[in-house]
């Protein structure tokens, strides 16, 4: 959901961002408590759940690699060794290589974030992060500003 019109209005940085774990849906508020983009995503997998809590967003970055989820490369043909780096050890001859983590916004230190990725709805595929289709992730990157508060809460 986008009202393009209160969209267009949103002061970057101002309002705040709200996500529900119940309802597995983010929202990008506006200083009167109106929604201006609303999406579905997925919450984190039995383990990894998304924490709960208020933020701040801590860091924003267009073009970010993971430097814990990626998989192992042949260092030699570049080759992809093994697709799931965090399930085995670092195989010999390898290099690791990051996922692509676009328009990720940083929500703690500990590596959770808001960022671009593909999900379906109604499942736990997360490791912590909040996913978002592209098209809404890039619309909520343009209003998002460093220091910006929201809040992570498990009833709506």
């Amino acid at each position: 959901m986008l009202d393009e019109a209160a969209f267009e209005g949103f002061e970057p940085g101002s309002g705040s961002i709200q996500i529900s774990l119940a309802s597995q849906r983010l929202a990008l508020v506006n200083p009167w408590g109106e929604r201006v983009l609303e999406t579905d995503y997925p919450t984190g997998k039995s383990g990894k759940d998304s924490p709960a809590g208020t933020f701040r967003v801590l860091e924003k970055r267009e073009d970010k690699s993971s430097n814990k989820y990626g998989g192992y490369v042949s260092a030699a043909t570049g080759e992809v060794v093994t697709p799931r780096s965090w399930l085995v050890k670092k195989p010999a001859g390898s290099r690791f290589v990051g996922t692509p983590i676009p328009c990720r916004l940083r929500l703690t230190w500990a590596g959770v974030g808001i960022h671009v990725g593909n999900f379906e709805r109604g499942t736990r595929t997360s490791m912590e992060c909040i996913r978002v289709p592209a098209e809404v992730q890039r619309r909520l990157f343009e209003k998002v500003t460093l220091g910006m508060r929201g809040r992570i809460y498990g009833a709506d």
